[in-house]
C-alpha cells in the first residue's frame, strides 16, 4: 500500500492542505499535538480569493452561513472618520472580505476532510525526524508517552511560527520584531457604528482597529507602551480605557470571551523546503495581522502546493515542478510582510507626524478610482501574478509579429470568473466549469470564428483527451451551439462574455493550472507549442 503524505499541524493551512492532497488522489495522515480546536478568535478575514478557493472545495456556503460579510473600512482621526471604502467593486463573485472566527474556519474544513474520509489524530505530537533521499522517517509522540515511527514520501509542515519540524532540520527563520507591544480583545462592542466595515481610530495617543465578528461581537486591536508577559491577561477595565482614550464617544465593551497580550514579528524562512520536507504557512512566513492576510496566505501556499505534490508523488509530474512552489510563493511572503508592515507602521507613528504630515494624510485619503481598486484587489488577494514562475510560459504565432498583445490574462495571472456560460442544460461561470482537481484546456474559437480554425481546434483537443485526458478536461469556447470535438465538452458562449473577458478575438487557448492561474496560453492555438508544455509540467508519455 502507498504510504501516506504525513502533515503536521491542523490549523487552516494543514486541513486545507491535507484536503486538496485527498482530493487530488494521494493518501494522507494529518497529526495535531493539540486535544481539540482552540476556541479563540485569532484569525478572522476570509478574503474573496480565499473563498473562491471554498468554492472550489465546495465548502463557500457553509463559511457564508457561518460568517458575516464585511462590505467596506473606515479611517478615523481623533474621532473623525476621513477615510471609507466599498468593496462592492471588487471583481470576484464574493466582493467583500467574509469575517470568520478561526476555531469556526477550523471546524468547516475539519468537517470537509472528514467528509473525505480522513481523521485529524489529535494528541499526536511530532517529535523527531530524519530526511532521506526517498523520504523521512518521523517519530510521533502520542499523549500517553506511546511513539511511533513513521515512513512517508513527503511531510508538509503547517506547525505555525515556532514550528517543530522548521526546528528539527534546522532551518533559519530571520527577521525582527516589531518594537511595540499589542493587546487583543474579543468583546462586544456598543457604538454609533455600522456593522458591516472594519474601522481604524488613529489618535494622539495611539491606534485602535475594530472588526466585527458573526454574532454582534467584536476583535479589537490596539498598540500599547508598556510592556507586558505574553502570559498574563488584559483587564477588561484596560480594554475600555483604550476605547475611551481613541474610539468613538459612548463606545463600551463587556462580555469578554478572549484578552491577550501579543508581539509581531516580521519573518520568512530562508528556504520553503529541505529535502523532501515542505513548508506552508505560519511555519515559513509570519507577519503583522493588519489586513488579515496571514491565514489567507497559509491556504493558498497549501492550495499552491498540495496540486504539484500529489502530481509528483503519483508519478505523473517531475520533481522539478515542486520547485515552482517556493519560487511562486516566496514573492507573495515577501509582499505580505512588507505591506503589512508599512500599513502597521503608518498607523503606530501617527501620533508622531507632525501636522503638515497629517494633512498629507488627509489629502491622499481620497485616491483615484484606478488606484482604489488596485488597492481593494491587493487586499482580497486577487491580484496574485506567477508570471515570473518557470511552469507559466506562452506562445505566440509569427504571424502575429507587430499585432498587439491579447489584453486577456497573461501567463501567471488568475483566471478571472466571466459569465452566464451555456454547459449542457446547465448555465454556469468559468469558476465553476474550473471546479476540481484538473487541469483545465478552454480552446476558444475566436469572433468571428472560421472553419479552418474549428478544424484545427478538433484536431487539439482529441490529441490533448487521448495523450492528457486523465488529467486534462478539455473545453471548446464557442459562440456557436456546434457539436463538441471527440474528447472535448462545449462551452456555449453566445454573448461572448468569456470570449470578451479573455480578449479571444481570434482562436486561441488557455490552459487553466488546478490553483486557478494560467499556466499557459497560445495565440492562435498551437498543439505542437502546447504539447511541450505539457511535457515540461508533466511526466513525458
Amino acid at each position: 500500500m502507498e504510504s501516506p503524505i504525513l502533515v503536521v499541524g491542523a490549523g487552516p493551512t494543514g486541513l486545507t492542505a491535507a484536503c486538496e492532497l485527498t482530493r487530488h488522489g494521494v493518501p494522507v495522515r494529518i497529526v495535531e499535538k493539540l486535544p481539540k480546536i482552540l476556541p479563540y478568535v485569532r484569525a478572522t478575514a476570509v478574503h474573496s480569493r480565499t473563498l473562491e478557493i471554498f468554492q472550489d472545495l465546495g465548502i463557500v456556503e457553509e463559511f457564508l452561513d457561518a460568517g458575516q460579510k464585511i462590505l467596506g473600512t473606515n479611517q478615523y482621526v481623533n474621532g473623525e472618520r476621513f477615510q471609507h471604502v466599498r468593496f462592492e467593486q471588487v471583481d470576484s463573485p464574493y466582493p467583500f472580505t467574509l469575517s470568520v472566527e478561526q476555531w469556526r474556519t477550523e471546524q468547516l474544513l475539519e468537517g470537509l476532510l472528514e467528509r473525505l474520509g480522513v481523521q485529524v489524530e489529535r494528541e499526536t505530537e511530532l517529535v523527531d525526524l530524519s530526511d532521506r533521499l526517498d523520504g523521512v522517517r518521523a517519530t510521533l509522540r502520542r499523549a500517553d508517552g506511546r511513539e511511533e515511527l513513521v515512513e512517508t514520501p513527503w511531510l508538509v509542515a503547517c506547525d505555525g511560527a515556532h514550528s517543530r519540524v522548521r526546528h528539527l532540520n534546522h532551518q533559519r527563520f530571520p527577521g525582527e520584531e516589531d518594537p511595540l507591544q499589542y493587546v487583543l480583545a474579543d468583546v462586544a462592542v456598543v457604538a454609533p457604528i455600522v456593522r458591516d466595515e472594519f474601522h481604524t481610530f488613529l489618535t494622539d495617543r495611539g491606534t485602535l482597529f475594530l472588526f466585527p465578528l458573526p454574532g454582534g461581537r467584536d476583535l479589537l486591536m490596539a498598540d500599547i507602551a508598556e510592556h507586558h508577559d505574553p502570559s498574563e491577561t488584559p483587564a477588561l477595565e484596560e480594554i475600555q480605557g483604550l476605547v475611551e482614550e481613541r474610539g468613538l464617544a459612548r463606545m463600551r465593551v463587556s462580555d469578554p470571551r478572549w484578552l491577550g497580550y501579543f508581539r509581531i514579528h516580521y519573518r520568512v524562512s530562508r528556504h520553503y523546503g529541505h529535502g523532501r520536507t515542505l513548508l506552508a504557512g505560519d511555519a515559513v512566513h509570519v507577519h503583522s495581522p493588519v489586513g488579515g492576510q496571514g491565514m489567507n496566505t497559509g491556504i493558498q501556499d497549501a492550495y499552491n502546493l498540495a496540486w504539484k505534490l500529489a502530481l509528483v508523488e503519483r508519478g505523473r509530474a517531475p520533481h522539478a515542478l515542486l520547485e515552482s512552489y517556493e519560487k511562486e510563493r516566496r514573492a507573495v511572503a515577501e509582499d505580505v510582510l512588507a505591506t503589512t508592515r508599512a500599513a502597521t507602521r503608518e498607523a503606530a507613528i501617527f501620533r508622531q507626524l507632525p501636522q503638515a504630515e497629517r494633512e498629507r494624510l488627509y489629502l491622499h485619503a481620497a485616491l483615484p478610482e484606478l488606484e482604489r481598486l488596485r488597492l481593494l484587489r491587493h487586499r482580497e488577494e486577487l491580484d496574485l501574478d506567477y508570471r515570473r514562475s518557470p511552469i507559466c510560459a506562452e506562445h505566440r504565432g509569427r504571424g502575429l509579429a507587430g499585432s498587439p498583445r491579447s489584453s486577456g490574462p497573461h501567463p501567471g495571472a488568475q483566471a478571472r470568473d466571466a459569465g452566464p456560460l451555456q454547459l449542457g442544460d446547465r448555465v454556469v461561470t468559468l469558476l465553476e466549469l474550473l471546479r476540481g482537481p484538473r487541469h483545465t484546456l478552454l480552446l476558444f474559437a475566436g469572433v468571428p470564428c472560421e472553419a479552418a480554425a474549428r478544424t484545427r481546434l478538433r484536431e487539439l483537443a482529441a490529441e490533448v483527451a487521448r495523450a492528457r485526458g486523465d488529467l486534462v478536461d478539455v473545453y471548446l469556447v464557442d459562440t456557436e451551439p456546434v457539436a463538441a470535438p471527440p474528447g472535448a465538452t462545449l462551452v456555449h458562449d453566445p454573448k461572448q462574455v468569456l470570449h470578451r473577458r479573455y480578449d479571444a478575438r481570434r482562436d486561441c487557448l488557455y490552459l487553466i493550472r488546478p490553483d486557478g492561474y494560467v499556466g499557459f496560453r497560445s495565440e492562435p492555438s498551437s498543439l505542437t507549442a502546447l504539447r511541450r508544455h505539457l511535457d515540461r509540467v508533466f511526466t513525458p508519455r
